[in-house]
């Protein structure tokens, strides 16, 4: 029986391609469908790349830079503390970079999938926007799942990461209306402007503080680098703070969150009770602590454990996805309960794979950040860019990913790495644009 190959890559490619495109709406979902699609993406592109020789793909500066930064995550997993449990998170963690990689092939052979995605994200976005808000006004969505607190959840119902996910994914989306040339159709412009809107109003009504710092620093690092599109970008930002404003108005615990627990949790305006004894009488007595705190009281006690991690194992570290299994050590264990990792990207990476692995991340950021440094620099003195547009809309995608100091989600998280790793395929295409892979 003679197969024909070249049908078989043709059903390959298009499988690669329905699931890029179905990654916004998949990642809603919840883990289980992202992940699936990642490692169908992973096997299509390794058989079509190795049947195919498409070798370049593996022999590029960033293919490089992720293999050493995957042996290093296998040396110390060899070095954790419980080997056998680091090295099975660890040794699947290439199929992110392979991710990227296919991501950068699909790219280069069919630039469809540009509007395919922005009508993905569009119906992502739009139904998460309406979602959002009947579950803020009515206290439960369109499925009867109510609000957790005073935080929306929307459609990912007990998990808080709404705001994550439209804080992290809306620099990508920008960057495809970009390409499309978008504000060439009045009714495509109205369309995009009610989004951006929706999307960052609804960021400020999830609670989630680090999103909304992360989709105002995005804008604000867009507006200053951008040649084009500025206007648009600012026009819908204006309009957002309106809004916010009016529903903190009408809606004054839309604050609780955002503005009041932060102070708290900082440390400042932090109420605290005192049992005293007066006449022979217990009362209790309310005072001002004054001690500040790195983000909140539990954030601080998770740093200090990692750093004692890591003064233990200041080379290797404790090994990858290992703080669940060592922070409730006594010698490590400085409050009631435990935590998945300690909530700071570059302090996991210090605990988890010592200064080899906190070291190569610290440069990868400082790299990253520079560049776009410069490129604000050259476009206001010389007059020159380093980036279009485009790219500068997947390089804020990753800087916000790669923040230092904020506190942060698990580094290895497979929900977050698809993100980490999905605007980066698009950049690597932009790079080597006129090669021909296909």
């Amino acid at each position: 029986m003679i197969i024909d190959y070249s049908s078989k890559k043709k059903n390959l490619d298009q499988i690669i391609l329905y699931l890029i495109v179905l990654l916004p709406i998949t990642l809603i979902s919840g883990p289980f469908l992202p992940d699936l699609s990642i490692t169908i993406i992973t096997l299509c592109f390794l058989y079509i790349s190795f049947k195919n020789k498409l070798y370049f793909y593996y022999k590029n500066t960033f293919s490089k830079i992720f293999g050493l930064f995957f042996i290093i995550l296998i040396i110390t997993s060899i070095f954790s503390l419980d080997p056998i449990i680091s090295i099975k998170k660890t040794i699947v963690y290439f199929r992110f970079w392979i991710f990227a990689l296919s991501v950068w092939y699909i790219f280069n052979i069919n630039v469809k999938i540009i509007n395919y995605l922005i009508i993905s994200f569009s119906l992502a976005f739009i139904a998460l926007i309406i979602d959002g808000y009947i579950q803020f006004v009515f206290g439960k969505n369109i499925f009867g799942w109510p609000m957790q607190g005073t935080r929306l959840s929307s459609l990912f119902k007990d998990e808080l990461i709404l705001g994550s996910y439209l804080s992290r994914l809306l620099p990508i989306f920008f960057g495809f209306l970009i390409l499309s040339n978008f504000n060439n159709r009045i009714y495509k412009y109205i369309l995009f402007f009610l989004i951006f809107v929706g999307v960052e109003t609804l960021t400020f009504l999830s609670g989630e503080r680090v999103a909304f710092f992360f989709i105002n620093a995005s804008t604000i690092m867009l507006i200053l680098t951008m040649k084009n599109f500025k206007t648009f970008r600012i026009s819908t930002l204006i309009v957002s703070i309106i809004a916010i404003f009016c529903l903190i108005n009408f809606y004054p615990k839309s604050t609780e969150r955002i503005f009041d627990k932060t102070i708290s949790q900082l440390g400042f305006n932090n109420e605290i009770i005192k049992k005293e004894e007066i006449n022979n009488k217990t009362i209790n007595k309310k005072e001002v602590s004054s001690k500040k705190y790195i983000f909140s009281v539990e954030y601080e006690n998770h740093y200090i454990s990692s750093f004692r991690m890591f003064k233990d194992n200041v080379v290797t570290g404790i090994g990858p996805r290992m703080f669940r299994h060592t922070c409730g050590q006594k010698e490590y264990n400085l409050w009631e309960g435990c935590s998945t990792h300690p909530h700071n990207t570059y302090i996991q990476l210090l605990a988890e794979t010592g200064i080899l692995g906190f070291v190569f991340g610290l440069i990868i950021f400082v790299i990253l950040f520079f560049s776009i440094l410069k490129h604000f620099i050259f476009k206001f003195t010389k007059n020159k860019i380093i980036f279009n547009d485009f790219q500068l809309c997947m390089l804020s995608a990753i800087l916000i990913s790669t923040w230092p100091f904020i506190p942060s989600g698990d580094f290895f998280n497979n929900w977050l790495s698809i993100i980490y790793f999905f605007p980066l395929g698009f950049f690597l295409q932009t790079i080597y644009p006129k090669e021909k892979f296909s």
